[in-house]
């Protein structure tokens, strides 16, 4: 049986009856004539009376290139009263057909995904063969879908389904009449047939199978390690064949027994079997359409190529090809592979770290959920990483990777998720990964980007790089803002060799990398160092750059007085810097060109603590009244302010048309102008404990901090090394800082008298 994914949304229904019986006849009231919720149609129909047999109508099928597998269906749950039982079910349809279109006409049934409502057809039966010719009495198909096919409890369809293959033009299907048998006994029993009583077979993935019996509609599965146990498998299967994972060197016993609604049946025979040491593995995988091949693999910096020949086998064995990996690393890997441009292929990847003959354990599949590895150029280089597990055991374990079509960047289809399932058209190939586990602590990492002494590198984000080191789990940082500092990160553990954070702009970073593993740290490890530049802020700007509507003449703040010489978009005013202080308010005044609007807004937002970021909640420091201005507010400068430049936007923007409410991005009128604040302020010398009354202890402290006396203490704030403001509150002699990381701080006791008092605080 051939099966076909198609969407259709339908509601769904239940019944009493413990069968199914219907006349599809197409005469049912609704719109379009009969009812959407009992019919269903995979596109190119409709009632018409052309189509009839008897009555007044039937269904029409227009086939075209656009609609070259279409059918009709009538959906089994929603016939009202009666319940599907599983059993056999005898079919038959009327049809015919206008000159046109070439191909066959089957019955089939029909079975919906819950979790993607796409339907899966499988045609029954022997189908018609249409040729162009005109069909114009009515014929009959038939067939009769087994039992067990149609699973009570799954939303299921019986129909018919034409699969053209040239030409175009009407096919006409009436009466679709079906009778499901009812059956009053649990069905007799089965034998295994494979594996063979008394049989050796290789362990990892085997296939049971078994005759079916005509009135069972399940089959119950046992598999154990003593008479009658099931310690290995237990399961109820759908069919007569299930791929099962074995374990090495065991003397296994196993039964199948058939089952219905009416029970399981009675005193069917166990067998027995041995397992020897070879894992074998789920497959032949076929490929149902033209093979777009794999012409070279790379991992850990070997490199397999192969003559990837279009059409070729769909599946291909290098397992003599080994990889070397070790435990707790991540290894990049890249595929080549065959495509068509403009059709998107992708990969997966699979590896059985356990080694019991599937792919079906965790962490042993790779990039099968989102954010999926593709591209649809004609040769796609697919890349990724391959962390192997720490719960790896050392040996030879199976990769597989399967490389196909997939006509969406956001889903992924059946050929590539499922390991064993055959292609639609692309390539499978097994490799071996030999794993070995470490005895020693990893060497040192060197960082890469930025290199060592850098100046300039663009702080948010800030992109760490490093050699991946062989034998290591993981990566431990060290990030300060002095030499052999922490206050960044202390010992951050990362699993790959790459960390992306944001860092403060126009500051000298001191760096570590220290691999590790089970056994240990790397020892003597090189710090190294760089210096952030400016910040890369976001863009923004007003798609309509014409001086006939709004547009920013002058802003004042602080010593920014700039009347715009140039009206467009986006200006960039970062030449003129406003010298602010902390604790301080200032006036902002922003007026209009004469074009303003009555419906004209500004806001205006600061990077208090420099990271390059607007903060669009605790940085938008001024909502101006709307109108056409002049638009004026207070801007008070936080006291955990960063100190030094910093960027202030200010965006006018229509609020009524295309307005755009945020820091980045365009509004449709307006006008974005950006400038340089340079923040100081009140001096806060550090204290010399010594000489004051006033200290804080423990210091280093795990998450209380304590001060000795708070009398004339009128607020406590707690700044980072950034000077990016992390706690505010009223004065306590107990600070609590358990949500803060680890590293150095400055806190600041704001005093009654107007002097502030600060002190160094490391979190350890």
């Amino acid at each position: 049986m051939k099966k076909f994914l198609l969407s259709c949304c339908l509601a769904l229904g239940i019944g009493a009856n413990a069968q199914i019986t219907y006349n599809g006849d197409f005469e049912d009231a609704g719109t379009p004539g009969y009812s959407t919720t009992l019919y269903g149609q995979f596109g190119g129909g409709s009632r018409t009376a052309a189509a009839a047999c008897n009555g007044a109508y039937g269904g029409q099928l227009a086939i075209s290139a656009t609609y070259a597998q279409t059918g009709y269906m009538v959906i089994l749950n929603n016939i009202t009263g009666q319940t599907n039982n599983g059993q056999a079910v005898t079919v038959t349809a009327g049809y015919k057909k206008a000159a046109g279109a070439v191909g066959t006409l089957s019955i089939a049934y029909m079975v919906q995904d819950p979790a993607t409502q796409s339907w899966s057809v499988y045609p029954v039966g022997t189908a018609a063969s249409l040729t162009s010719a005109a069909v114009t009495t009515c014929s009959t198909l038939s067939a009769t879908i087994p039992s067990g096919a149609l699973q009570p409890g799954q939303t299921t369809a019986i129909g018919v389904w034409f699969v053209r293959s040239s030409g175009s033009g009407n096919v006409y299907v009436d009466d679709i009449n079906f009778q499901q048998a009812t059956v009053t006994t649990a069905p007799s029993c089965t034998t295994l047939t494979s594996p063979a009583n008394e049989s050796t077979v290789s362990a990892g993935n085997s296939v049971f199978t078994w005759p079916t019996v005509a009135t069972a509609v399940n089959y119950k599965l046992s598999i154990g390690t003593t008479p009658g146990g099931s310690d290995v498998l237990n399961t109820t299967v759908a069919g007569n064949s299930l791929n099962v994972s074995l374990p090495t060197n065991s003397t296994l016993y196993a039964k199948v027994t058939p089952t219905n609604s009416n029970g399981d049946a009675t005193g069917c025979t166990e067998i027995t079997f041995n397992t020897n040491s070879t894992i074998s593995y789920c497959g032949p995988i076929t490929a149902s359409a033209t093979v777009y091949p794999i012409s070279s693999v790379t991992f850990n910096g070997t490199t397999k190529t192969s003559a990837a020949t279009t059409g070729g086998p769909a599946y291909e064995d290098y397992t003599s090809t080994v990889f070397n990996a070790t435990v707790g690393t991540s290894y990049p890997i890249s595929v080549t592979g065959t495509g068509a441009a403009g059709n998107r292929f992708g990969m997966t990847v699979f590896v059985d770290w356990n080694g019991d003959g599937d792919f079906n354990d965790s962490s042993e599949q790779y990039f099968t959920t989102s954010p999926f590895v593709g591209n649809n150029i004609a040769t796609n280089v697919l890349t990724g990483n391959i962390l192997i597990p720490a719960n790896a055991t050392a040996g030879n374990k199976r990769m597989r990777i399967k490389y196909n079509f997939n006509s969406s960047a956001t889903a992924i289809i059946p050929a590539l998720s499922d390991p064993c399932g055959n292609m639609g058209n692309g390539q499978v190939e097994d490799y071996t990964i030999s794993v070995t586990i470490p005895t020693t602590a990893p060497a040192c990492a060197t960082l890469a980007t930025p290199a060592n002494g850098a100046t300039n590198v663009t702080p948010n984000p800030a992109v760490l790089t490093w050699n991946s080191v062989e034998g290591a789990s993981g990566y431990k940082l060290y990030i300060g803002t002095t030499s052999g500092g922490t206050d960044i990160a202390n010992g951050t553990l990362v699993s790959t060799p790459t960390y992306s954070t944001v860092l403060a702009s126009n500051i000298t970073y001191y760096v570590k990398i220290v691999p590790t593993n089970s056994i240990g740290d790397a020892t003597g490890c090189t710090e190294t160092s760089f210096t952030t530049g400016a910040a890369a802020y976001c863009t923004a700007s007003a798609t309509n750059t014409s001086t006939s509507f709004e547009k920013i003449a002058n802003v004042t703040f602080a010593d920014i007085n700039n009347t715009s010489t140039v009206f467009t978009g986006y200006s960039d005013y970062t030449s003129i810097t406003g010298n602010v202080t902390k604790g301080n308010a200032y006036t902002f005044t922003a007026t209009g060109n004469v074009n303003a609007w009555t419906s004209d807004i500004v806001l205006v937002w600061i990077d208090y603590n420099k990271d390059g970021v607007f903060d669009t909640t605790t940085e938008l420091v001024l909502t101006s009244a709307i109108g056409v201005g002049p638009w004026t507010g207070s801007i008070t400068i936080p006291t955990g302010a960063a100190t030094g430049t910093t960027r202030m936007r200010v965006r006018l923007s229509d609020s009524s048309t295309g307005h755009n409410a945020l820091p980045c991005g365009t509004s449709t009128y307006g006008e974005v102008e950006d400038y340089t604040l340079n923040i100081t302020g009140p001096t806060m010398a550090v204290s010399d404990l010594s000489k004051s009354n006033l200290s804080i202890y423990p210091n280093p402290f795990t998450d209380v901090l304590k001060i000795s006396d708070i009398r004339g203490v009128k607020s406590i704030s707690v700044n980072d090394m950034s000077g990016r403001q992390v706690k505010s509150l009223a004065p306590t002699a107990e600070i609590n800082l358990s949500n803060l990381k680890e590293g150095l701080y400055i806190v600041n006791l704001q005093m009654e008298d107007g002097s502030v008092k600060s002190f160094k605080a490391i979190k350890k």
